[in-house]
């Protein structure tokens, strides 16, 4: 066995406890942490250059964290919430077959209504419910460009590529990130509708378990990359 498996599967077995590591020290200065991901997220493709299958998923993510910062700074006023929220009406409708997309337009349909009541009421403390809606559409957006990387690379690129448990894993882990927005949305609801004000359960825990997932779709790339490359040592 040659010395560049025996550093493949060192790499590999390090991977965990230096998350962890990360998680410990970071997991709760969002700012750093946001930092450290993107970071290992572009070492990632670094790695995977050669491998087109899984430098497509990478990409993937990365675009979707930029598109998730945007998001994030994009002012809460009327029209781009008007905008936003029709975006996510049509892509609700779009994968309507998907029970996630079927979530989304519940929380669209209810939270333009809800938005519409604060507005007559003037309602001082409102939420900022326009980026938790756009990151359950993007969320959903990414799934399926997961789901789909095979068709799009072979119909755009040319490239006869083939599905990875990369793909799959990370599509889990984003189901995961998915449920815990939407628990967080609904939770502004019960909060700032109907007034339970000691509703704080996913407000806390939403930065850690987020940041865990973050890691964990860190932890899940490496893995599968130095995985790979084992394979491919030992097919030699």
């Amino acid at each position: 066995m040659s010395s560049k498996i025996y550093l493949h599967k060192f790499l590999f077995y390090l991977t965990p406890p230096l998350i962890a590591v990360l998680l410990y020290f970071y997991g709760d200065n969002e700012r750093y942490f946001d930092a450290i991901y993107v970071s290992a997220l572009i070492v990632s493709c670094v790695f995977c250059w050669q491998d087109k299958d899984a430098l497509g998923a990478m990409i993937a993510v990365i675009a979707y964290f930029i598109i998730s910062e945007l998001f994030y700074a994009i002012p809460d006023s009327l029209v781009n919430a008007f905008c936003i929220y029709i975006a996510c009406l049509i892509l609700s409708l779009y994968f309507f077959r998907d029970v996630t997309a079927k979530i989304l337009l519940a929380y669209v349909i209810m939270t333009m209504g809800v938005e519409i009541y604060w507005l007559q009421i003037e309602y001082a403390n409102k939420p900022r419910m326009l980026y938790y809606i756009s990151t359950m559409a993007l969320t959903i957006g990414l799934r399926q460009l997961l789901y789909q990387r095979v068709f799009i690379m072979s119909e755009y690129f040319g490239y006869s590529s083939s599905r990875l448990r990369l793909d799959i894993h990370v599509g889990l882990i984003f189901y995961a990130f998915y449920i815990l927005v939407a628990l967080m949305a609904g939770e502004y609801f019960i909060r700032h509708l109907l007034g339970v004000k000691s509703a704080l359960f996913i407000y806390n825990i939403y930065t850690p378990v987020s940041n865990f997932l973050s890691a964990l779709t860190l932890c899940v790339v490496y893995m599968n990359y130095f995985y790979n490359q084992s394979q491919k040592q030992l097919n030699r």
